[in-house]
């Protein structure tokens, strides 16, 4: 990654339009929390210096009372006063930093809520570049914590400001080599620092790799759908070494790392000690020589730590802000990527009920970073109220097809129109809105029965009179009976209450989805594969009557039920090589007729 090897002026100028970032993101979780822990904790900062001024009046008072005799309503003013800075601090510190606590929650879960977002609506060819999922996995990793980290360091850093300029005002009054001594010592940390900043972030983007491996293999361990076989093929002993032997390369290279930083660390603790002693030098000195008073004494030894304390956490708080804005890199650019397929500035719409017909025209498409054409100069024509069946071998294009019908890519050459409309002149949103799809490996929800049909269309409350139906058309009504809740059942072993689902149960309520969308476009990608034949060739026969004038695509390798189609296209290396009904492409005697043949053999 080219931003590992910047230079410091590009990394100072990542870290600045990340910090802007930043700010926006704490201002959008709440601007009015916001700015009410700024103010009152640049309110409480004030505190510190009048404590150490009103100690050094104490103590001059208390000196001077052997030459000046004095009552304790003479000093009764500053006791006051140094009890009241004492409270306020407690009181105000106490509640701010509960206040701070939610609000940093409510930036990370801002942070989270927009890198969700991102990845749900990303347009699909991202995933298929291995980088782009080493970036996510890097925002993943970041965003549940660094967000509300960074806003915290951001918010005290206004407070610690504030207690530095008052005091380093106090020791200015007195010597300005003391302010010199207690800057430098934080300059030199902050840059000590900022070192070990750049390697850890090096190498945790050098690991991400590695990383996401390790957790991939953990998953083969522990989800549902790998269990059975991971203990039919005795595989977890397997699994487990290559998880260890990943876990144990990760540990000794980190445990590397932060072995380097802690000796950075030890090497800062020294040289800021070693000021700090050279400080109270300079004020034993002084103080032997009575050129300072008592007073000044304890004004500079508290003004003094109090400023080097602050600066330290000052230090440590632009330390915090280069790492995070350094490490939240990955997370801004996830969330300021550009969309792969263009928008329309002025897209066309598509009125609902009256699609009349969809053109393939020339069309020819190759996966990015893939090898070949996975559609060659294809055409097909599909009109309004017809059923078409895809077939052909596995890789031929088919379910291709049908992601570029949903503008998951846009195609290398020719077209798809719908009503005469180029598709990339449509807002894929608006195009999508038209289309109902079921997919070979369709989503399971493990919610309720309801939430699983409704998925379909989510456009208000959900119609549980439509969601029945949409059960008795996809033939699985009968969840309603299995189920004890009826509608609020919930399906999966996820959450507790939950009803395990066979996969043709699951398939079934992936298809009750489809009927509830109420699409003017259908598409059935292997719709059937976890059914028996019965169930199968039923469903069928009522997919074509359900259609009620719509367009229906279905993808499958069954002949035995494909037959029922108006039409059947052949797809091979990418093209359409026949099309026609059931009967009019076994009399041709070419492609589909072999293949037929062959599969309906197995029957005999």
């Amino acid at each position: 990654m080219d931003e590992v090897q910047q230079s410091p002026t590009s990394r100072l100028t990542r870290v600045k339009i990340n910090l802007r970032y930043a700010m926006q993101l704490a201002w959008a979780a709440s601007p009015k929390l916001l700015i009410r822990y700024t103010v009152l904790g640049m309110f409480n900062a004030i505190m510190p210096p009048i404590s150490v001024y009103l100690g050094a009046v104490l103590v001059n008072q208390i000196a001077g009372a052997k030459i000046n005799p004095i009552t304790f309503n003479d000093v009764l003013p500053v006791v006051v006063g140094l009890w009241v800075t004492f409270v306020v601090q407690r009181a105000v510190g106490a509640y701010t930093g509960v206040g701070r606590n939610l609000y940093v929650r409510r930036v990370e879960l801002e942070a989270e809520r927009r890198l969700l977002e991102k990845a749900a609506k990303v347009d699909l060819g991202h995933f298929d570049q291995s980088n782009w999922h080493d970036r996510l996995a890097r925002a993943r990793r970041d965003v549940s914590w660094r967000p509300g980290d960074l806003t915290w360091s951001i918010l005290g850093l206004s407070g610690n400001i504030v207690t530095i300029v008052l005091m380093s005002g106090l020791l200015a009054s007195l010597h300005w080599v003391l302010v010199v001594l207690a800057i430098g010592a934080a300059v030199l940390s902050l840059v000590l620092e900022s070192r070990v900043t750049s390697k850890l972030y090096k190498y945790f983007y050098q690991e991400t790799p590695d990383e996401r491996e390790r957790q991939y293999v953990g998953d083969l361990l522990v989800q549902p759908k790998n269990t059975k076989e991971v203990r039919a093929y005795v595989l977890a002993d397997y699994l487990l070494g290559r998880h260890r032997n990943l876990s144990e390369t990760l540990f000794k290279k980190r445990e590397q790392m932060l072995k380097m930083g802690s000796r950075i660390s030890v090497v800062t603790g020294i040289i800021t000690g070693t000021i700090l002693a050279l400080a109270y030098v300079f004020v034993a000195v002084r103080g032997i020589k009575g050129t300072i008073d008592p007073g000044a004494v304890v004004l500079v030894i508290g003004a003094f730590t109090s400023v080097s304390g602050t600066l330290s956490n000052i230090s440590s708080t632009f330390v915090a802000v280069d790492q995070h804005t350094t490490f939240l890199d990955d997370y801004f650019s996830f969330l300021h990527v550009e969309t792969l397929l263009p928008i329309p500035e002025t897209p066309k719409t598509i009125p609902h009920t009256s699609i009349e017909d969809i053109v393939f025209e020339n069309v020819s498409f190759h996966y990015p970073g893939g090898q070949g054409d996975a559609l060659r100069h294809l055409d097909l024509h599909i009109r309004k109220g017809e059923l078409i069946a895809l077939v052909g071998e596995n890789g031929a294009g088919k379910s291709t097809l049908i992601k570029l019908l949903l503008r998951f890519y846009d195609v290398n050459d020719g077209s798809i129109k719908i009503n005469g409309v180029d598709i990339r002149d449509i807002h894929p949103n608006v195009l999508r809105d038209h289309i109902g799809v079921l997919f070979q490996d369709y989503a399971t929800y493990e919610l309720s029965v309801r939430e699983n049909v409704a998925m379909g269309r989510q456009n208000g409350t959900a119609d549980d009179t439509k969601i029945v139906r949409a059960l008795q058309d996809s033939r699985s009504e009968w969840l309603l009976q299995k189920m004890p809740n009826g509608l609020d059942s919930k399906v999966g072993r996820l959450f507790e209450g939950g009803h395990d689902l066979s996969g043709g149960e699951w398939q079934r309520l992936a298809l009750a989805r489809i009927m509830y969308r109420n699409a003017d476009i259908w598409i059935l990608d292997e719709p059937t594969a976890s059914l028996d034949p019965e169930a199968e060739a039923a469903i069928f026969a009522e997919l074509k009557e359900n259609l009620k004038g719509r367009i229906g695509i279905v993808i499958s390798h069954r002949f035995s039920t494909v037959r029922i189609a108006d039409r059947i296209a052949v797809i091979g290396d990418g093209r359409i090589t026949e099309v026609g009904s059931h009967e009019e492409l076994i009399a041709a005697g070419n492609t589909y007729a072999r293949l037929f043949e062959l599969q309906a053999s197995g029957y005999r």
